[in-house]
């Protein structure tokens, strides 16, 4: 889900000595994920019965924070929301189906998964495993070629009236499958196609931070479709990072990927470790990737992303993750994402956010 999303961890936090205070410098692993999956599970709770205060207040969020559409929240906050939810019915699944997939199920088939040898046993044994426990998923793998598509077919409770979409548990279940088989084999599965069921939604843009891939909407079926060969994988984690790995869901799923096979990824990392304003130019990270500016433009267009858009993207969540150190001015903040004057700084925020910066800064408090 997106939880996604993206999606865009940050290594560090540039230092500004402009100004009479200095910015913390220290390694950051912090993106942000679109408001909208936030608000979705919390109206879904609140329907089932839910208290939406404490469910914001474990998350350390305030209602004004999530009144504009276009905010943001930490891989962190969303992570509380979705245990809060599962801890209110109990469902692993949301509520969102004929049938309740008690919690602790997951576990339980993590815990089994460990005893496979390759990505392939993996995959028929977890096939097997919903079939035995239920309806509520259909879960299965065909081969096409050189390339496997796995698909997950959800069995979606009829009765609901309160409009949650089902896509947010089909974004959920496909971020768990993708992050979790790529965990098991210490090795993340470059995606070749994403498919769901649904019509493509207003926040369609989080799928590139959740899957980076080419997304195609209104499928017969949700799946994931990558090279066959990664069936081949050994399994590499153990009972011990089984143990640590189930500490931290759903946190694990939610923190950024590291996708090394795709040049917006590499204008990322390249952008993430810029010291200097002019090292985030377009001419300047194409050069640190040893190719030109065009051909650079070029290649991003291919995978569906804009260099500005990367840009502006990590403008944000630097900007959103600095706005945790209460002792910095805006201005500075500004500084340290590169916007030397705080009128241009504002304008910018404001339309990332839909909000200024002095009205986020309300909305936290």
């Amino acid at each position: 889900m997106l939880y996604i999303l993206y999606i865009m961890s940050l290594n560090y936090i540039n230092c500004y000595n402009r100004t009479s205070m200095q910015i913390e410098n220290k390694p950051t692993n912090h993106h942000t994920i679109a408001s909208y999956f936030a608000r979705t599970h919390i109206n879904n709770m609140v329907y089932q019965g839910a208290s939406e205060q404490h469910i914001l207040a474990k998350a350390g969020l305030t209602p004004a924070q999530l009144q504009q559409l276009k905010s943001r929240v930490s891989p962190a906050q969303l992570a509380s929301i979705i245990d809060s939810c599962w801890r209110v019915n109990g469902d692993e699944f949301l509520g969102l189906t004929e049938h309740k997939v008690k919690r602790g199920m997951f576990a339980l088939l993590a815990g089994r998964l460990i005893s496979c040898k390759t990505l392939e046993e993996v995959l028929l044994h977890a096939s097997d495993f919903y079939h035995l426990t239920g309806d509520q998923l259909q879960f299965d793998i065909k081969k096409s070629g050189t390339y496997v598509f796995c698909s997950l077919n959800i069995n979606f409770e009829k009765k609901r009236i309160d409009g949650t979409p089902n896509s947010l548990l089909t974004e959920l279940l496909l971020l768990i499958f993708h992050r979790f088989a790529s965990w098991l084999i210490g090795e993340l599965i470059p995606l070749n196609k994403v498919c769901v069921q649904h019509i493509k939604p207003a926040h369609h843009e989080e799928y590139r931070l959740m899957f980076p891939c080419r997304c195609e909407f209104e499928h017969k079926q949700n799946g994931l479709v990558f090279d066959a060969k990664y069936l081949r994988f050994p399994v590499v984690q153990n009972a011990d990072s089984v143990s640590v790995y189930l500490d931290q869901v759903p946190l694990q799923w939610l923190r950024k990927q590291s996708y090394y096979d795709t040049y917006s990824a590499k204008v990322i990392r390249v952008l993430e470790n810029a010291v200097l304003e002019k090292e985030t130019h377009l001419d300047s990270v194409a050069s640190t990737l040893n190719m030109s500016a065009r051909t650079l433009r070029r290649k991003l267009i291919a995978e569906g992303c804009r260099f500005q858009q990367l840009k502006d993207n990590m403008r944000r969540d630097k900007a959103i993750n600095l706005f945790e150190q209460d002792e910095l001015t805006i201005a500075q903040i500004g500084l340290a994402i590169g916007f030397t004057e705080l009128a241009t700084f504002s304008r910018a925020f404001k339309h990332w956010t839909g909000v200024s910066p002095s009205t986020y800064r309300r909305y936290r408090s």
